[in-house]
C-alpha cells in the first residue's frame, strides 16, 4: 500500500509499507520536491503520521535555527549575570511579555509571548527547563513537552554563548523551534524575519548591558568617595 501527502504542490511524501517482525507497520518514506525547494527531514526514513502522538494533525519533523550576535563593550561576567537572571530577559526582548521562575522548581520558568499579528493580539506561554550551564560560556534551555497554552505545542530551545574579547565580549543568541515537515518551506521563508527580530533584541541587550555597567561603576565610585568616620 502507498499513501501520498502534499502541501500546496510544494512537496510530496510517499510511504511504502514494509512490515518487519520487530517493528510492524514501519514505513519507509521518500520526500520529493515539486517546486525546487529542497526538503530534509530529521524524521527521514519513518512514516509521517496524519495524526501525531501529541494530538495534532501533523507530526513535528524539522528543527529551524535562528541566530544573532552582538559585540558588547562590557565585561563578560556582567553579560552572563544579566542573562542568567531569566526574569530580566523581557527588558530587551519586548515580544517576551514575562519570564516567571517557578517557585517549586527554580529550574523551570514560564515564558509568555505577546504579539500583535493579523489584526489581533496573540498571547501564549510555555514552560522551559534550564539545562546545566557552563559558567561564563553557555546558558541554554529547552521547552517542556505539553506545557504550552492555547493548544500550541511547538517544541523550542535556545542558548546564549559568551566569548571574551579585549575590552568586552561577544554574546550570541540561538533560538530553534520544531515545525511540521509540510510547513518547513513557509517557516524557512520567515527565518530572515525572525533573525531580524532577535538581531534587534541583541542590540537592545547591548544598550541595556552598557547602561547597567555604567550605573554599576558609578555606584561603586560613589561608595568609594564616601568618607569613613
Amino acid at each position: 500500500m502507498s499513501a501520498a501527502l502534499g502541501c500546496r504542490r510544494s512537496h510530496a511524501i510517499t510511504c511504502q509499507a514494509e512490515a518487519t517482525p520487530a517493528r510492524p507497520g514501519l514505513r519507509k518514506c521518500r520526500v520529493s520536491s515539486r517546486a525546487g525547494v529542497a526538503a530534509k527531514s530529521s524524521t527521514f526514513g519513518r512514516q509521517l503520521p496524519v495524526h501525531a502522538s501529541n494530538g495534532y494533525r501533523w507530526s513535528m519533523g524539522r528543527w529551524l535555527d535562528n541566530r544573532a550576535d552582538v559585540e558588547v563593550a562590557v565585561p563578560l561576567e556582567v553579560c552572563w549575570t544579566l542573562w542568567e537572571d531569566r526574569q530580566r530577559i523581557p527588558l530587551w526582548m519586548p515580544w517576551i511579555k514575562s519570564v516567571t521562575v517557578q517557585q517549586d522548581n527554580p529550574a523551570l520558568s514560564r515564558w509568555t509571548l505577546s504579539t500583535h499579528q493579523f489584526g489581533r493580539d496573540w498571547e501564549f506561554s510555555w514552560l522551559a527547563r534550564n539545562l546545566a550551564p557552563i559558567k561564563n560560556q553557555k546558558i541554554h534551555w529547552v521547552s517542556e513537552p505539553g506545557s504550552a497554552s492555547m493548544g500550541l505545542n511547538i517544541n523550542n530551545r535556545g542558548q546564549i554563548r559568551f566569548i571574551r574579547r579585549a575590552g568586552g565580549c561577544n554574546v550570541s543568541l540561538s533560538i530553534s523551534y520544531e515545525v511540521p515537515e509540510v510547513l518547513a518551506p513557509f517557516a524557512n521563508a520567515l527565518t530572515p524575519v525572525v533573525e531580524g527580530i532577535i538581531g534587534q533584541d541583541m542590540l537592545r541587550f547591548k544598550e541595556y548591558a552598557t547602561a547597567y555597567a555604567k550605573a554599576q561603576a558609578s555606584s561603586q565610585q560613589q561608595q568609594q568617595q564616601v568618607p569613613k568616620l
